[in-house]
């Protein structure tokens, strides 16, 4: 069992109890934008990158977008939606009972969250969770959180907090390394967050995604 999963194993537990208690070439001649004819101009532009597909039933507003998805007995991956060119779907364990959870995508922290990490997160991913939950041990890691602005190569660290009948648990943290994607970086694993969380209520939680390795567990 990783730290990060027996921590947050134990955290939930406590928070149980408390509960019950209370990611040029070199030629013979050279050509500058301006000497060529507008079409070649724009040629030479950088073409976009595409983002991300928004969420099956996904709300947008202005701030952040929103969408619902129904986790499985048998663990799988829930969507992420898109919004400020981030997006992509996260792996998840075994959940029992099989609940709707409510997830909500900003890229700014535009519901006054505690910075949990050092510096300025890039992501906020916000949960809400309608019933008591418990999570297996086990992901399959084949999904991330991904936009152009994520950096292949480099290094994210997840920093996770839940509310569960008025008691706050520390979720993490851990980091992840990004990998390439059709959509830019790809910051995989951050789905070990969730694995032998056991949520005795019905709960809110969010993740925030850092820059940087900002510790040494990893997800």
């Amino acid at each position: 069992m990783s730290a990060v999963r027996a921590s947050l194993r134990y955290t939930f537990l406590i928070a149980a109890a408390a509960a019950l208690g209370a990611c040029a070439q070199n030629g013979a001649a050279t050509l500058t934008p301006s000497a060529l004819a507008p079409q070649a101009q724009q040629a030479l532009l950088p073409l976009a990158s595409s983002t991300p597909p928004p969420c099956t039933g996904q709300k947008n507003k202005k701030k952040f977008a929103t969408a619902s998805t129904k986790l499985s007995t048998k663990g799988g991956s829930f969507c992420v939606p898109s919004f400020g060119g981030f997006g992509g779907s996260i792996a998840y364990p075994a959940a029992k009972p099989a609940l709707k959870l409510t997830v909500t995508s900003s890229t700014t922290d535009y519901n006054h969250l505690p910075q949990l990490g050092s510096g300025t997160a890039i992501f906020y991913l916000q949960f809400a969770i309608p019933n008591a939950i418990t999570f297996g041990n086990k992901i399959k890691d084949a999904n991330g959180l991904t936009s152009a602005t994520i950096k292949s190569g480099s290094q994210y660290t997840m920093f996770g907090q839940a509310t569960v009948e008025g008691s706050t648990v520390k979720i993490g943290p851990c980091f992840s390394v990004a990998t390439s994607g059709k959509y830019g970086g790809v910051i995989p694993a951050i789905g070990a967050l969730f694995e032998f969380a056991q949520i005795p209520y019905k709960a809110t939680a969010f993740i925030e995604v850092y820059s940087g390795k900002q510790t040494s567990t990893k997800c």
